[in-house]
């Protein structure tokens, strides 16, 4: 009977382990304005403000933290003029894997 206890307990700690690796370790809110490089075509973003994306969620990022990822083509700032700006919901998990997500494009 004791080995039957021991199982179960076992298993909840995996279940519960798994969620907890679940939770995002960063869930923010990410403001920057849209820049094109004097050189090229390319456009990127300067960002300057990282808010919790919701209540409790984590959102450190060191001042000095360079963040960057490749936007898709049809990413929707490609048509955008320079100094548009632009609002993503930034995530990053505890394995490391992070996501990007645009929520708005304003003209200014």
């Amino acid at each position: 009977m004791k080995n039957n206890y021991f199982i179960f307990g076992f298993i909840a700690t995996l279940i519960l382990a798994c969620n907890v690796q679940a939770e995002p370790v960063r869930n923010c809110m990410v403001d920057g304005t849209l820049k094109k490089s004097r050189d090229s075509d390319k456009v990127y973003v300067a960002f300057h403000s990282a808010k919790p994306a919701e209540d409790g969620a984590s959102c450190k990022i060191r001042r000095n933290e360079k963040l960057q990822f490749k936007a898709p083509t049809d990413s929707g700032i490609t048509d955008a003029e320079p100094g548009a700006k632009v609002r993503y919901h930034y995530k990053e998990d505890a394995d490391g894997s992070t996501s990007w997500e645009l929520k708005d494009v304003s003209s200014t």
